[in-house]
């Protein structure tokens, strides 16, 4: 034990000795002299580079601070932590203590980091700054694979991570610019908590899961980086739901944009040139804050005089060379009469996707009272929604007499006068909605059961077809909405009377059967290849599988959308065979510097050498099953999706 003891105290006087009278150069060069013999290779990675603040630095702070809290119970982490938390984040934030080490495991090889922090002083040591700075370590054999592979993972984790951590901010005008002092957004409504039909809200997930994620998609087709949504409905179908729980689903900000606050084109520009990327614009009640209604109605801005923003400011703002300036970006249009609107409004690349928010179903009052009560069942459920399925109540009409009680009888027993109350209003006034403007369309956007299409009450905006049968003498009307009545005429004179060999005998029946298969053409026709979804695709197959259970003969309908549904198939072989490419091409070159090393067997090398004739020609094969796809594909991308199915 003495020896041991007087060996370390020689060893600590010699350095002592060594750091006294040894000059700093010299000692410098010694070191670096010896670690030229040493197979371990540093990165230093300071807080600031060229006189700007380091973007490495910060996202290694945030990737290590993910690890650290993780990793310290495993041997050899470190022991002490930092925390913290701001007022822009939604979590806590972990980071290594100065002078601490951890390791991290990429691709299997351990990486080592440390992180250094010292304090500065000047030469009166009045002024402190301090110096941090993390330290990589590897062995050099790694280089490599540090440079191109972990570096820009640190960098793309980082990103997610932060844009996941922050806190949602709530934008609005004062003034015509965005207020300076931003709120932040604590709604606490997500997807789990809207009271929205399955199907539909399944779908909007999707939608936005896809967008997310898009960003290479939409770069290969030279497209920008957004997309337009219109929700539209009567007041209380959950609009501003809906919109709270994309924000919280995606972590964007929200900028809510009130159009009658703004008083030109000019400053319309200059607020959507200050949105921030990952962010969503809204725009509600636009048939109201500003006339921009249907030119085609014949709509003036008579009643507006004060307004100056103009439609076409409002297009150039959302679908011209102004919405390049910027990436990530959702606009969300909010109306309760969706027929108002100006048509140019309504296209793909302006307004996408159009969803409709309607009255409540049996299965959004289910939603409603496991969110509100927490009850999945009870012996009231059957007669509120044998009601509920019969008469217009909003959502929040619902949510208001669930939340008058904790009791759940005492709740739903309001509930059931509430509806009766409302069935009988009904019930005395069977007139109501016929003439005038007060349409069906001012009460709800779609007809009970269905999650994607507006039905207009049956004798308003509407368009009866003469049809003529086999027998000369047998003549049909049939009434559709008007703005299916192109469709339903081209339709026909395509394929005859489709409806001929129904197995529902009367008019009403069949015309409504007729608006189905015209509402699938109308989206098909309305949208392009890559704005579908299978689910979606396979949703309308299952209506057109019932309407031919019903002897419609639309069995041309059917085999398009097989082809699209194909199409879509094909799509994701050609990502999937592009990605396979990609992977093979990048061992390629690895394989080809390795040989280029001049470090190998000549045996290796050859083994090498014919791998590499190998992956080529798998690189062939693949090439060519892309070519052969894209060249099936062609046509969908060409033409519309019912291109041949109507006569124009």
């Amino acid at each position: 034990m003495a020896s041991t003891l007087s060996i370390l105290a020689t060893f600590t006087i010699i350095r002592s000795t060594f750091n006294d009278f040894v000059p700093k150069e010299i000692r410098d060069y010694l070191w670096s002299f010896i670690r030229r013999f040493s197979s371990e290779f540093t990165l230093v990675i300071e807080e600031s580079h060229d006189g700007s603040s380091n973007h490495i630095f910060q996202a290694t702070m945030e990737y290590l601070g993910s690890h650290v809290l993780s990793a310290s119970a495993a041997e050899g982490s470190p022991k002490r932590l930092t925390v913290g938390k701001s007022e822009k984040v939604r979590k806590f934030t972990f980071g290594l203590d100065r002078h601490s080490e951890i390791v991290d495991i990429f691709h299997g090889v351990p990486l080592k980091w440390k992180y250094n922090a010292d304090v500065n002083t000047n030469t009166n040591n009045q002024q402190k700054s301090e110096s941090r700075w993390y330290e990589l370590s590897f062995q050099k054999n790694h280089a490599e694979m540090v440079k191109n592979k972990y570096i820009p993972h640190i960098i793309n984790t980082a990103k997610k991570l932060k844009d996941r951590n922050r806190m949602v901010k709530f934008h609005t005008v004062r003034r015509e610019r965005w207020s300076s002092s931003a709120v932040n957004l604590d709604h606490p409504m997500t997807f789990d908590t809207l009271a929205l039909d399955g199907d539909l809200k399944k779908t909007i997930m999707e939608d936005l899961d896809s967008f997310i994620n898009g960003k290479e998609y939409y770069k290969k087709i030279g497209k920008v980086w957004k997309r337009g949504y219109l929700l539209y409905g009567p007041p209380g179908t959950g609009k501003s739901s809906l919109i709270a729980a994309m924000a919280n689903h995606l972590n964007f900000d929200i900028y809510n944009l009130n159009l009658s606050a703004v008083n030109s084109d000019s400053s319309l520009e200059y607020l959507l040139l200050h949105v921030s990327n990952r962010s969503i614009l809204v725009i509600e009640d636009i048939d109201c804050t500003v006339k921009l209604q249907n030119r085609d109605a014949g709509d003036t801005t008579a009643s507006y005089p004060h307004v100056q923003v103009t439609l076409s400011g409002l297009l150039n703002a959302i679908d011209g060379l102004l919405s390049c300036c910027g990436d990530e970006r959702i606009i969300v249009f909010t109306t309760n009469y969706k027929d108002k609107i100006d048509p140019a409004l309504l296209r793909a690349g302006r307004m996408d996707k159009h969803i409709c928010l309607s009255y409540s179903t049996a299965s959004t009052f289910k939603q409603l009272a496991a969110n509100y009560l927490g009850i999945s069942n009870h012996n009231l459920f059957s007669r509120i929604e044998k009601i509920i399925e019969e008469i217009n109540v909003s959502p929040a009409e619902v949510a208001g007499e669930l939340m008058k009680s904790k009791d759940p009888k005492t709740c739903l027993e309001g509930l059931i006068e509430l509806l009766e109350s409302k069935a009988s209003e009904a019930t005395s006034k069977p007139e109501e909605g016929k003439g005038g403007n007060n349409t069906k369309q001012e009460k709800g956007c779609k007809s009970k059961g269905s999650n994607t299409t507006n039905s207009d009450s049956p004798n308003h905006n509407a368009i009866t077809f003469l049809t003529v049968g086999p027998d000369p003498m047998i003549v049909r009307e049939y009434t559709v909405k008007a703005e299916l009545a192109p469709i339903l005429k081209a339709a026909l004179l395509k394929h005859g009377d489709i409806v001929t060999d129904c197995s529902l005998n009367s008019t009403q029946c069949r015309s409504s059967l007729l608006e189905i298969a015209c509402g699938i053409i109308q989206k098909l026709q309305a949208a392009k290849l890559e704005d579908l979804t299978e689910p979606e695709l396979r949703s309308m197959l299952a209506s057109v599988s019932d309407l031919e259970s019903l002897k419609l003969r639309v069995s041309w309908l059917r085999k398009r959308l097989d082809q699209i549904i194909e199409a879509l198939q094909l799509v994701k072989q050609c990502s999937a065979l592009e990605e396979d490419k990609r992977k093979i091409v990048q061992e390629i070159e690895e394989m080809q510097k390795e040989l280029g090393s001049c470090r190998m067997e000549t045996l290796e090398k050859e083994k090498k050498t014919l791998r590499i004739q190998e992956m080529e020609a798998v690189i062939g094969t693949i090439s060519e099953s892309i070519s052969s796809n894209e060249a099936r594909l062609s046509c969908f991308y060409e033409r519309s999706l019912v291109d041949g199915l109507l006569c124009l």
